[in-house]
């Protein structure tokens, strides 16, 4: 991928972008991705969120994913694998992540704000393609999403 994140402010100041704070940080093994955004609120449980990382081509695409920030770890070494076998760019969580020790050589990026080992077990209810907000971002569906070392950035529209 040919773009430096700083560059797409400059370069596109005229247009809405919205950054993510930098409290969250990246334990994947990608440091630099763009892709379109999809969507998924979690209530706790990860189980919808593992079946569209298994069973969905993510080829071009970036999932967020709320989980109002449970003390569970919502993504680990498998859902990272799963990700990476179907294409998906990048993972973003308003939550905790685990397995780092083997996430970070994972070609998916995995931002989070932060590490916890416990998971949660219970089957609880999800949904997609709602508006999410944390972070200072809102992120739609449809949205362009793209991130490197300085930082994640977020587009109505498409930037390069």
């Amino acid at each position: 991928m040919n773009f430096e994140t700083a560059d797409l402010c400059d370069d596109n100041r005229d247009k809405e972008i919205q950054v993510l704070s930098n409290e969250y940080k990246n334990y994947g093994g990608l440091k630099k991705c763009a892709g379109q955004i999809v969507t998924i609120k979690l209530d706790k449980s990860n189980w919808e969120l593992l079946e569209m990382l298994r069973d969905e081509n993510g080829k071009g695409k970036v999932v967020v994913v709320e989980n109002a920030r449970y003390f569970y770890g919502v993504v680990g070494d498998k859902l990272m694998d799963f990700a990476k076998n179907n294409n998906w760019q990048a993972i973003i969580i308003n939550g905790y992540v685990r397995d780092i020790a083997y996430t970070k050589d994972i070609d998916v990026a995995l931002y989070a704000i932060g590490t916890c080992p416990l998971r949660n077990f219970d089957k609880t209810n999800s949904s997609r393609g709602d508006q999410l907000s944390f972070g200072g971002v809102t992120f739609h569906e449809g949205d362009y999403l793209y991130a490197d070392l300085d930082g994640v950035l977020v587009s109505r529209e498409k930037l390069i």
